[in-house]
């Protein structure tokens, strides 16, 4: 009797844990209204698309500096436009993408490639991403990504594992990741790596696709991990959601959850104005921060205009015609 309580007593912990896992769906359904597309453009229309994540009841979108800022001069677009999930998509972007939200850049780092907005005006009662713990994540452990890709559909779920963790990615110190197999493409730049718990604990920045000698790379991607953006977050005007897993599951160092410090208790920092933004750690014009190796920044290169959206669906759907036909041809009659 005393043996089977002790190995009740052990195996409840790991029991739990096992219970509060989500199915990919459920995580889809529950973090997906939390997932926003960034539509980021200056005077002439051109400009960045990519995906971010609502981690406050205030209004504060986290995503890439690569889409808030202009590669040029390093300064935040001069539209920035946020749109959420709708309840329920059509597929067509002329039908989704409605009521999209201004937002304005408050924080940002390029060398580690996080930016922070706020929304002009805070949503009601909108769905929020709790950041979970990156150092509870080992390699194996499956994750999702929601994001926007290239000649794919909007609020796209990829599935995945943690392939690996790499530090200083690209020679940036501090710029510690995770790589996972989970399909990333241009477009996901900005959006979250969601643990099977339903939190992030990744921002998707970048992608391996070809390597030196030409040779294709497939399933080689990297997200920020959710530990760098806690630290790199710290005494912003952010208050972050608790992560629930964080408060159901023991901490490895102490048998206890660990006690994160509301952002309120510390002074707020005031909101930057755009001509203002502070890129700590920005890599100086003399002295770029190394490339990544084998990686390419997510959103595409060439100027972005608005109108693309809609025409690349339109290829997308071409693409899947063709291929109907395709298959067609090949069929024994």
């Amino acid at each position: 009797m005393i043996r089977s309580t002790l190995l009740a007593a052990l195996l409840a912990p790991a029991f739990a844990a096992a219970q509060a896992e989500l199915s990919p769906r459920q995580i889809y359904q529950k973090d997906g209204p939390a997932v926003v597309l960034l539509m980021c453009t200056g005077p002439d229309g051109t400009g960045e698309l990519g995906s971010g994540s609502l981690i406050d009841e205030n209004g504060h979108v986290l995503t890439n500096a690569h889409v808030a800022l202009k590669a040029s001069t390093g300064k935040p677009y001069e539209n920035i436009h946020v749109y959420f999930k709708p309840a329920k998509l059509s597929g067509d972007p002329k039908t989704d993408l409605i009521n999209g939200r201004s937002a304005r850049v408050i924080k940002a780092d390029r060398a580690l490639d996080l930016a922070l907005l706020e929304l002009d005006e805070k949503p009601a009662g909108a769905a929020v991403l709790a950041i979970g713990d990156a150092d509870s994540v080992s390699a194996g452990d499956p994750v999702v990504a929601i994001g926007h890709p290239e000649q794919g559909g909007l609020w796209t779920l990829t599935t995945g594992v943690v392939s690996t963790v790499v530090a200083d990615l690209g020679g940036v110190k501090g710029k510690n990741v995770f790589q996972t197999d989970a399909s990333i493409n241009r477009g996901n730049s900005g959006g979250p790596l969601i643990d099977r718990q339903g939190n992030l604990i990744g921002v998707n920045t970048s992608m391996a696709r070809k390597a030196a000698d030409g040779l294709t790379i497939t399933s080689v991607n990297f997200s920020l991990k959710s530990s760098v953006v806690k630290s790199w977050l710290a005494g912003s005007a952010v208050t972050l959601a608790k992560a629930p897993a964080e408060e159901d599951r023991p901490s490895p160092e102490a048998g206890k959850p660990a006690e994160e410090k509301p952002a309120e208790e510390k002074p707020q920092a005031k909101p930057v104005e755009k001509a203002q933004v502070k890129e700590e750690n920005a890599p100086k014009p003399e002295a770029k921060a190394a490339k990544p190796a084998k990686a390419e920044i997510v959103t595409p290169a060439k100027p972005y205009k608005i109108d693309q959206l809609m025409a690349d669906m339109a290829e997308m759907e071409d693409l899947e015609k063709e291929m109907e036909q395709e298959v067609q041809k090949r069929r024994p009659h």
